[in-house]
């Protein structure tokens, strides 16, 4: 089945918010009421995170790589903090360069951020995935904030699809 992703895209960047369905799942909604033809059922949902879930994982896959890169060396997360010996003596004199402080601050913070995120949508996907046939599941505002940015997302990505 098709999510008409590109409907749902084009009323969100006219000015709609994706919000919990009263009958369960979720729609967009204007000024007016809700937007004919967005409708998200539950199984939609489903599909819609199990392609966010791909790009999530490629990004914690980049950050990660990244991260390890920009902090590995001598140091504590390749800091002066910690460095010893020549190499600790070479940093200080500024012949050696290191990593700033605020790197491994922000990358640990990252980290966290990216957790909780994959915590969230782990439990998303697990209350759309036990959700029985032929019923929809009640979402709260959270959860459809974090589909219409989803939607966002992937509507940027794939600039010439109409359907997923």
């Amino acid at each position: 089945m098709p999510i008409p992703l590109l409907l749902i895209a084009q009323a969100l960047a006219a000015g709609g918010t994706i919000v919990p369905h009263a009958a369960g799942g979720m729609i967009v909604t204007s000024s007016s009421g809700y937007v004919a033809g967005t409708y998200l059922s539950t199984s939609a949902i489903s599909t819609l995170l199990g392609l966010g879930g791909t790009a999530l994982g490629a990004g914690a896959t980049l950050i990660s790589g990244a991260a390890s890169a920009i902090i590995g060396g001598p140091g504590i997360f390749g800091t002066t903090i910690g460095a010893s010996g020549i190499t600790g003596m070479l940093m200080s004199a500024g012949i050696i360069s290191s990593t700033p402080v605020w790197v491994p601050v922000l990358a640990i913070g990252g980290g966290i951020t990216s957790l909780g995120a994959g915590v969230f949508l782990y439990r998303l996907r697990k209350k759309a995935a036990s959700t029985p046939k032929g019923e929809e599941a009640h979402f709260s505002e959270l959860e459809a904030k974090f589909i219409e940015k989803l939607v966002q997302f992937l509507a940027k990505n794939k600039p010439g699809d109409a359907t997923l």
